[in-house]
């Protein structure tokens, strides 16, 4: 119970909570390596406070939020700026949550894409298989001199043995290629590909992380590093569903690189609050394990 001091109480995604639920909900602000616009560090409550102005009903599948309940851990205490703290205080606090809410859905909110590192490493006893929704590889060896950054994290787990499914990319180096033709646990499914509903093998359990910026610009504007050419919401929501029937289990989720300081119509926080609402359906309908 001692992680419990790394987060701070906020309001509960969907204004709503259930003391037995089986879905854990922690916001991961943390802002330090964004290098084109800053502002992610706010995303946790703006979704949060869309979540509180939607149904809560999944169209997908049928079900209701608030008939499955969440538990809401608030916020992890983030030190904008030092780095190795602010991922040594997530990690802490992940790991409380696997050790003490067992085989719950765990479900964060960035934050940039750095927060996946530690979160899965925190979980890493669970995880077969990363599968990331994102319009960038995010598998330099470094990035602006960094080596420890949102552009570097994938390639950091890779090099750690985790296998990986990308899904979506569209904006890629010349150097992330060269690896991902070197190395055999990273497969690339670009946007292309993506859009022909390939057919995903099995994944074992799986983790699971959205990057905003994998959605096309005119649905989803509000992110740190937006590219062109990106999946629909309906794409999208296709491609999860089936990465949930090809896992075993889900053990977790994360949405990321949001950013409410260019979203001003909150149209972007509205869309990843859904998507977090119809993947707590799909989980809950489809993997009878929860």
């Amino acid at each position: 119970m001692a992680w419990r001091h790394l987060t701070t109480r906020t309001k509960p995604f969907g204004c709503i909570e259930k003391e037995d639920a089986r879905i854990v909900v922690t916001g991961v602000p943390l802002d330090s390596t964004s290098t084109y616009r800053p502002g992610t560090r706010l995303a946790p409550d703006s979704v949060r406070e869309a979540a509180c102005n939607l149904e809560l009903y999944s169209l997908l599948t049928g079900r209701s939020l608030e008939d499955i309940g969440l538990v809401d851990l608030g916020n992890i205490v983030i030190p904008q700026g030092d780095v190795d703290t602010s991922l040594r205080n997530i990690e802490v606090v992940a790991r409380g949550i696997a050790s003490e809410y067992g085989d719950s859905l765990k479900i964060f909110i960035g934050g940039e894409h750095l927060v996946t590192l530690p979160l899965v490493l925190s979980l890493r006893d669970q995880v077969d298989t990363i599968v990331i929704f994102d319009a960038h590889l995010d598998m330099r060896s470094e990035y602006l001199g960094s080596r420890l950054n949102h552009a570097t994290f994938a390639r950091m787990l890779a090099e750690k043995g985790f296998r990986i499914v990308h899904i979506g990319s569209r904006a890629l180096s010349a150097e992330e290629i060269e690896y991902i033709k070197n190395t055999d646990v990273v497969e690339v499914i670009n946007v292309e590909e993506a859009r022909k509903r390939p057919d995903i093998g099995g994944l074992g359990s799986t983790y699971i992380s959205v990057d905003m910026d994998v959605f096309d610009p005119s649905y989803a504007p509000g992110v740190s590093n937006p590219e062109p050419l990106g999946l629909t919401p309906w794409e999208m929501l296709g491609l999860l569903r089936e990465v949930v029937l090809k896992s075993s289990r889900i053990v977790g989720l994360d949405v990321v690189e949001l950013n409410p300081m260019v979203d001003p119509s909150g149209v972007t926080s509205i869309l990843a609050s859904k998507i977090i609402l119809e993947a707590i359906g799909l989980v809950f309908t489809l993997k009878k394990t929860l």
